[in-house]
């Protein structure tokens, strides 16, 4: 058995190793090209027809969108492999300042958002629980279209061993085609909305995975033309405080 957790460890090392070369060796020339775009535009602007620099501007861009698109594959290959520090997060709190990071997006489409009356504390990675909530808001913001009075509902209850979340729009809906390949990678549905919204594809799969590191499971339950919810879980017993890291604190404490 010893062995067996060697070698896993072994290959999920020479895994990073090699996300990290990849990495480096694709990020190092994708800054420079646009760095290189930058500079020309900055320094030869008054010699260059308008339609070079549209050219520079869109390089410029397809260069952020291939950046982004490694950082989250980088996430989502380390979801499982490499854990964050933990801390007490209050859920509340944190769905307050992920929506806050909708403002624009929000007023613009008059957006509302419905919470419980009670949202619990959790013993949890807050980046990766921000990521949860920020991926399924931006996509009821993204694809609700033109849709009259958008809102957000978020519902939670406690079950024996599970929290258990919803997060409901009143959109378009998804159709059952594009509902079996929501959770995979780089897959994206062939709605209207789907196809005219930017997207990597990426979101919800980094989502179920975040989700799956706490034992849980997540569902899409929707209707064309009658909105979606996206369900999700947390197993208890991986969102407590282990004594463990009681007495790590309390070292820090002490050092303090």
């Amino acid at each position: 058995m010893s062995s067996c957790f060697q070698d896993l460890e072994m290959a999920i090392a020479v895994k990073e190793d090699f996300l990290r070369a990849v990495s480096h060796d694709l990020n190092g020339p994708l800054v420079n090209i646009s760095g290189m775009c930058g500079m020309i535009l900055r320094k030869y602007s008054d010699d260059l027809d308008d339609g070079v620099k549209d050219r520079l501007s869109r390089i410029q861009r397809n260069v952020g969108k291939l950046t982004d698109l490694i950082g989250d594959l980088l996430e989502l290959s380390r979801i499982k492999s490499r854990r964050l520090p933990f801390t007490w997060v209050e859920i509340s709190d944190l769905i307050e300042e992920v929506w806050g990071l909708f403002e624009y997006q929000v007023e613009e489409k008059g957006f509302q958002i419905s919470l419980p009356d009670v949202l619990p504390r959790l013993y949890v990675e807050k980046s990766r629980m921000k990521q949860i909530f920020h991926n399924l808001f931006d996509n009821a913001i993204k694809y609700v279209g033109e849709r009259p009075s958008p809102e957000i509902r978020v519902v939670f209850c406690e079950e024996e061993r599970f929290y258990r979340f919803s997060v409901t729009d009143n959109g378009p809906g998804i159709t059952p085609e594009d509902q079996r390949i929501l959770f995979h990678v780089f897959r994206r549905g062939k709605s209207p909305e789907t196809r005219n919204s930017p997207g990597r594809g990426v979101g919800l799969s980094l989502v179920k995975q975040i989700v799956e590191t706490y034992g849980g499971r997540i569902e899409v339950d929707s209707e064309l033309g009658k909105g979606t919810t996206f369900h999700f879980t947390l197993l208890k017993s991986a969102c407590k405080e282990v004594q463990g890291d009681r007495d790590e604190e309390d070292k820090n404490s002490a050092r303090g």
